[in-house]
């Protein structure tokens, strides 16, 4: 195999292992919350602590990336999700248990923003669409090895943790081994010269005052809300107050994390031939419509349909909003733009799903699940001002 390959292969496994801890809390916390006799809320408090280490170790990447080298840092950021999920098993309080879900943030910036920049330098288009997608294989896979060690172990939630260190420990030493690949250049496709364009730079402060980015950077922040959000308290809502099983309940959390994956390796063969407004349009749409699905709570099975669609419409969102980035505001306002939206998506992804369990821990879970029916609209709405003022 060319080195290409190999590393594509182990880029796949990389995200792969990456997305497995994400949608684990989602799975495990009615279980957590009992032990540590802490409020349902809480796990915004998780959440955002995670999304803290997150934002420190993708803010500095490239310096790490500078001072020791991609391969390196995937080593070392593995290892640290590891010994944090390792954390998770043996915590014997809440605040050390919010204290690995720092460190694991950590780990997992640094080793999304690591792949990520290298992915883009060296890697085609519909490869980066596609490790994006293998991120959700791992966000599905998660929920069903935690489920089923919940299931097959007496509900034991610190095992179901253990088993993904293990998992993310196996994949530090795959980027041991491979370590001396990543720093070579050999497979790098060949670029074009640079226009002048390319080469203009402006502040970020000139960037924020472009409109188009200020509501870029509130559907990032919505976006990663609703994901995020549908992804971690689904389960919650259909076993405290559906009457839905544990295992049916995890299954379809699966099954939702697993329509986002197979949605955008989908969609990655498809958005080329269609306009991709007006695809995104009709997948804002479709998240909306299963939000009131989900909420509406009319069968158990009005709430399964609802994070399938959710999941499937929602697959191409991101990685498309993404590469219109250049088209709506500019190569020289993009590099900063993508900055300033993916830091909102981290924020989002920490507040709202924290937003939405104090709404469920005042009001009741009914009004947690129509939370995600207030973001969808609003992310709806925001969009089609972007179509207006970016076009």
């Amino acid at each position: 195999m060319r080195t290409s390959g190999v590393l594509l292969f182990i880029a796949y496994l990389g995200f792969i292992s990456l997305g497995l801890p994400d949608a684990a809390h989602g799975i495990n916390w009615p279980f957590v919350r009992v032990e540590f006799s802490v409020p349902m809320g809480w796990l915004g408090l998780v959440i955002a602590a995670g999304g803290v280490g997150y934002l420190i170790s993708s803010f500095s990447v490239g310096y790490l990336i500078q001072r020791f080298g991609v391969g390196w840092l995937l080593i070392v950021s593995s290892l640290l999700v590891s010994i944090g999920l390792f954390g998770f098993y043996f915590s014997p309080a809440f605040l050390i248990f919010m204290a690995f879900s720092l460190v694991i943030g950590m780990g997992s910036g640094a080793i999304d923003a690591g792949m990520n920049a290298y992915a883009a330098e060296h890697f085609s288009t519909r490869h980066m669409n596609w490790l994006h997608a293998a991120f959700g294989v791992g966000a599905t896979t998660g929920p069903i090895i935690v489920t089923a060690v919940l299931v097959s172990f007496s509900q034991n939630w610190r095992l179901g943790y253990a088993v993904l260190a293990v998992i993310l420990f196996t994949m530090s030493v795959v980027f041991l081994f491979s370590r001396h690949l990543w720093e070579s250049d050999k497979h790098a496709p060949k670029k074009a010269e640079p226009s002048p364009d390319d080469l203009a730079t402006v502040t970020q402060a000139q960037a924020l005052k472009n409109p188009v980015i200020r509501y870029q950077i509130a559907f990032f922040f919505l976006y990663s809300g609703v994901e995020v959000g549908v992804g971690q308290w689904a389960f919650t809502i259909m076993t405290e107050s559906r009457g839905i099983s544990l295992a049916s309940a995890g299954t379809w959390v699966a099954v939702y994390w697993g329509a986002l994956a197979f949605g955008r390796a989908i969609f990655g063969l498809l958005v080329e031939r269609f306009l991709v407004d007006q695809l995104l349009r009709l997948c804002l749409a479709g998240v909306a419509v299963g939000t009131v699905l989900f909420s509406i709570n009319m069968t158990p099975y009005t709430s399964y349909v609802g994070l399938l669609l959710m999941g499937f419409c929602a697959a191409p969102i991101f990685p498309c909003m993404i590469s219109q980035t250049v088209a709506r505001v500019g190569k020289k306002y993009a590099i900063h733009a993508i900055g300033f939206q993916m830091s909102a998506a981290v924020i989002g992804a920490m507040s709202l799903p924290f937003l939405s369990g104090l709404i469920g821990g005042e009001f009741g879970l009914t009004y947690l699940s129509v939370t995600f029916l207030v973001y969808a609209l609003l992310l709806f709405g925001l969009f089609q001002i972007i179509l207006k003022r970016g076009s």
